[in-house]
């Protein structure tokens, strides 16, 4: 088979080809031109955390993204958090791995709001019940403070704070929430930190016993990616 007369495109974007060549190659050339045009941009996630890069992943799956972890890159984030404003440690998550990887890259730190204790333990919770402990052992450490608090007087809320830098100084920022109730034991194998005893009223589950996807669907992260991802894309597409 041989291809349709193509003249006008050809003189126009200088194909490697002439237009009495078979179609298989005319195919080819078009792929490789698009391929070039639409070059996904990069992007860095800047977390280490196996559980958020699979749900940020998840929501970025079908988007024109090329995304990147520190491991790929072989950099080492080792920032150090060094104050409660989540706001500000994402601020400053996003632009030092900016720094480090000369990338557009995105950082988050959330917060776990307990009403009964406060807010507590806030945007401390990775670290409220010590420093190298489990999961388990911090949501445990959870319930254990809320003993003998009746299921109403247990709400709570994740709180996010998400930030794309692209220079110190170029960012975009979000924040995504997610209400629900402390459970007064686990339910679910999936999720990741408290996932276990964050109750969500409207699904009558915990966040560990949603899929992914699921989770995505409601969860504080989830929300603030979504927040800024037009914008994103829309940075993204003229850079």
């Amino acid at each position: 088979m041989q291809c349709r007369p193509f003249e006008r495109k050809v003189r126009a974007v200088n194909f490697p080809f002439t237009q009495r060549e078979p179609c298989l190659t005319v195919q080819g050339s078009l792929r490789k031109m698009v391929s070039v045009m639409w070059e996904m941009a990069k992007l860095l996630i800047a977390t280490t955390n196996k559980g958020k890069l699979r749900e940020i992943l998840a929501v970025l799956r079908n988007e024109p993204i090329e995304v990147v972890t520190p491991d790929k890159l072989g950099i080492t984030l080792d920032y150090e958090e060094a104050s409660d404003n989540i706001h500000l440690v994402a601020r400053e998550k996003a632009i030092y791995a900016w720094c480090k990887s000369g990338l557009p890259s995105l950082a988050e730190d959330t917060a776990l709001e307990v009403d009964a204790l406060g807010g507590l333990p806030g945007a401390r919770a990775k670290v409220f019940f010590g420093e190298n402990i489990s999961d388990a052992e911090r949501w445990r450490g959870l319930l254990k403070l809320l003993e003998g608090i009746p299921m109403e007087r247990r709400t709570a809320r994740f709180r996010c704070a998400m930030v794309v830098a692209f220079s110190e100084k170029n960012l975009l920022e979000a924040e995504g929430v997610l209400e629900g109730l402390i459970a007064t034991e686990p339910h679910g194998e999936g999720g990741f930190g408290y996932d276990p005893v964050f109750f969500v009223p409207s699904l009558g589950k915990t966040l560990a016993e949603l899929s992914v996807e699921e989770k995505n669907a409601i969860s504080h992260r989830a929300k603030a990616l979504r927040a800024l991802l037009p914008d994103l894309l829309k940075v993204l597409r003229e850079t």
